[in-house]
């Protein structure tokens, strides 16, 4: 008979790790978080954490109602059109689930503050400087051996499960022999600003530029973050890229930015959807990043790791604690919200990013369509915070928002030869634009 050394191995002492292992709480397990040690403050990573993470943070008691310390609440986003004036404000519904806000803070501070809460938990245990070198789950039952390396010796232990949580890049994938595949999108560079050249607190800021999507957001201490957006397939170098951008900004925003970036090196990463063959191995699961990923044009990134610790623990209440019937629950229940993410993050990135015609026909007709229906502003929120993560819902939207563009743009005065011309164009670059990423709905786990 196996002794099990300790109930769950966890790979990666990120936010996703740390939420797995709060979520075992209630079942009195062991866990042991095995982290190789990265320096936080040279990462561009999430900083923004939507209401239902927040309220699931909360809930693994990684958190309390008034967010973290130091952090700014964020009560929605506004998105600017390209002119760079007049703004359309999304806001949270805050009157569903928890009534939280969402919460935005320096990724470093946002990592340190859920180890040091889940530190506090019972029998979490941190294994700094130390990384997964192999792993076994081909032994019969719910157990697995895993190999951990640190200061150039080695220990195996046996247990109950495995979560790999370290990241889009996961070697637990590659030890476990789960496949997967890469699309890359763009490279982001982000800079920080005094968090007065925004134009509103307490909110993120879209910023449709004719080049790609600006992104901007407080992250604490009266500091922002600025993020911008270049597509893998620009021909521009990342100067004029960033200067293009800049010119649709507001003049505050527009100076803070150049400032920013001729005294910072600024921080950068490559966005890629990410594909695995699986999420579940025997008694082995992959949380957050690890499971994959899309452009983060959504802010959905944190969220998912917290919701995916959350599915987690309920997948081991309904099997009765069973590891690898639990691990198949959670990744049949996972799949719905990951298809409706990830297509809406690829359609609304690609909308957002190209430069011809029917892009900005749709970039039009969306804001269009949030300024004029109040119900289609909750319904966005709710696609974009994972509220509600039905693909129908999604197509739903996009049927609103050709009625809608259809009433605004094309006014009765004009010819019903044009209206009906115009109607077309928009409802082909829409379908089309749906037809482009069916395959993100078909590889989703």
């Amino acid at each position: 008979m196996t002794v099990i050394d300790v109930d769950v191995v966890i790979a990666g002492g990120g936010i996703a790790g740390f939420a797995a292992a709060a979520s075992l709480r209630e079942f009195g397990w062991s866990a042991l978080v095995v982290e190789p040690g990265q320096r936080a403050e040279r990462r561009l990573a999430g900083e923004l954490i939507h209401p239902p993470g927040m309220a699931g943070l909360v809930d693994l008691n990684l958190c309390d109602n008034d967010g973290f310390p130091g952090a700014v609440p964020i009560r929605g986003f506004q998105v600017f059109r390209e002119e760079g004036v007049g703004a359309v404000e999304l806001p949270y519904d805050l009157d569903s689930r928890s009534g939280l806000p969402g919460n935005a803070l320096e990724h470093g501070m946002i990592r340190s503050n859920i180890e040091a809460a889940a530190a506090r938990l019972p029998k979490v245990a941190l294994w700094r400087g130390a990384r997964v070198a192999a792993v076994d789950v081909s032994a019969p039952g719910e157990v697995a051996r895993v190999t951990i390396a640190s200061a150039g010796k080695k220990e195996t232990v046996a247990c109950r499960m495995v979560v790999g949580a370290d990241g889009a890049s996961s070697a637990i994938r590659r030890l476990a022999g789960i496949g997967h595949w890469r699309r890359d999108l763009s490279h982001i560079t982000g800079y920080r600003i005094d968090a007065a050249a925004l134009p509103t607190a307490g909110f993120g800021h879209i910023f449709m530029t004719r080049k790609a999507p600006v992104l901007a957001y407080e992250i604490g201490g009266g500091q922002a973050r600025v993020m911008f957006d270049r597509l893998i397939s620009s021909d521009e170098t990342p100067a004029d890229h960033r200067l293009h951008a800049s010119a649709g900004l507001p003049v505050a925003l527009r100076a803070a930015v150049g400032e920013a970036v001729a005294t910072q090196r600024g921080l950068g990463f490559v966005s890629a959807d990410v594909f695995v063959n699986t999420v579940g191995k025997g008694p082995l699961l992959l949380v957050g990043d690890a499971a994959g990923t899309c452009h983060p044009l959504t802010a959905s990134g944190i969220s998912v790791a917290i919701g995916d610790a959350g599915r987690l623990r309920q997948a081991l209440r309904d099997s009765g604690g069973e590891v690898v019937r639990a691990i198949t629950l959670y990744a049949r229940r996972r799949r719905a919200s990951q298809r409706a993410r990830r297509l809406l993050a690829s359609a609304v990135h690609e909308a957002c990013g190209r430069e011809d015609e029917a892009a900005r026909l749709i970039r039009d007709g969306l804001i269009d369509y949030w300024e004029l229906d109040a119900r289609g502003r909750k319904a966005s929120m709710a696609l974009l915070t994972m509220s509600d993560s039905r693909i129908l819902a999604i197509v739903r939207e996009m049927a609103s928002l050709l009625m809608i563009g259809l009433r605004r743009s094309y006014p009765k005065a004009q010819p019903l030869s044009d209206r009906l011309i115009e109607g077309t164009r928009l409802t082909a670059a829409l379908s089309a634009l749906l037809l482009r990423h069916v395959s993100t709905i078909v590889r989703a786990r």
